[in-house]
């Protein structure tokens, strides 16, 4: 029993230590989404740009990766399959074709998610860009409150008399 576990804790830290994905730290997008139609393009960080080239009848669609106006990847990807840009034993790219919203002949929506995007070490770092906001002498983010509404005579009468009315039934039903 002490072998196997002392032999998993090993493997456990061997393959943690040879991951093939970037680590943590060298994440772009983590997650995100975005949505194509049929001939649009998505800039990514790092000079990236992913087409989507046409969409088939058949849930699958066309798929390009281009880096500095050059394809490097090309791929048909069927709905829910993953589509992964590697580099040098490194990912770079992976996005999910999440769903196929038809369209016009031409035309078709698709969503990819999740996206993640891994720092690309032969590109230069993205630009990480904080907006801070500032706040204007003249900027009032308080609206006024709605002026109270007083509640109407006849509903406070109403109340009144349904409030009598189930202490009668209750009463009697107890008598």
């Amino acid at each position: 029993m002490g072998k196997n576990v002392s032999a998993l804790a090993v493997s456990l830290i061997i393959l943690a230590l040879s991951g093939s994905a970037a680590g943590a730290g060298d994440i772009i997008l983590n997650g995100t989404d975005f949505y194509l139609s049929t001939g649009d393009s998505y800039g990514l960080p790092q000079g990236y740009v992913v087409k989507l080239k046409s969409v088939s009848n058949e849930d699958s669609i066309w798929l390009e990766l281009e880096s500095n106006d050059t394809i490097v990847k090309s791929e048909i990807i069927h709905l829910k399959d993953y589509f992964t840009y590697n580099k040098t034993n490194r990912t770079i790219l992976s996005l999910r074709v999440d769903n196929i919203y038809s369209g016009s002949k031409d035309t078709n929506l698709v969503s990819f998610f999740p996206v993640y995007q891994y720092t690309d070490p032969d590109m230069p770092a993205p630009k990480i860009i904080v907006i801070t906001p500032v706040k204007t002498p003249d900027q009032d983010n308080h609206s006024p409150l709605p002026p109270e509404q007083p509640i109407p005579e006849f509903m406070i009468w109403i109340t009144g008399i349904i409030f009598v009315i189930a202490l009668f039934y209750i009463g009697r039903k107890l008598w």
